[in-house]
């Protein structure tokens, strides 16, 4: 008896394979297609994230306007579309002890008022 031939098909149309048993697709086009296809569901959640998260390095640069430091309404922050919930990391001033939240370089401190100090700090 022949020995059995493992029929092996394209991952991504389904189309009988020759040649290599290794071959995994039937060209570098469906190879391609495959793994973007996997990668973009893997980021689809990931990139609207990242997207919230430059918005918010933005505005707070923007809001800095090229300035140590500055004070602005909180409110201010939600009208550029900042989401507070989003933000990279946080550090404690080692001179006040307050909380920072940073976006990146940008961060921010709440006050009790409705105002928020926007500092330019290191990552």
């Amino acid at each position: 008896m022949a020995p059995r031939v493992k029929k092996i098909k394209c991952l991504w149309c389904g189309i009988p394979i020759s040649g290599n048993e290794n071959k995994r697709f039937c060209s570098a086009g469906h190879k391609n297609a495959f793994h973007n296809a996997k990668r973009k569901k893997e980021t689809g959640q990931t990139g609207k994230v990242i997207a919230i998260l430059k918005n918010n390095r933005r505005t707070l640069e923007e809001l800095l306007k090229g300035k140590e430091v500055t004070s602005v309404k909180e409110q201010t922050l939600l009208d550029n579309g900042f989401v507070l919930r989003y933000h990279t990391h946080t550090r404690i001033n080692q001179g006040d002890k307050k909380a920072y939240i940073f976006c990146f370089e940008y961060g921010y401190y709440r006050k009790e008022n409705g105002w928020c100090t926007i500092v330019k700090g290191a990552i």
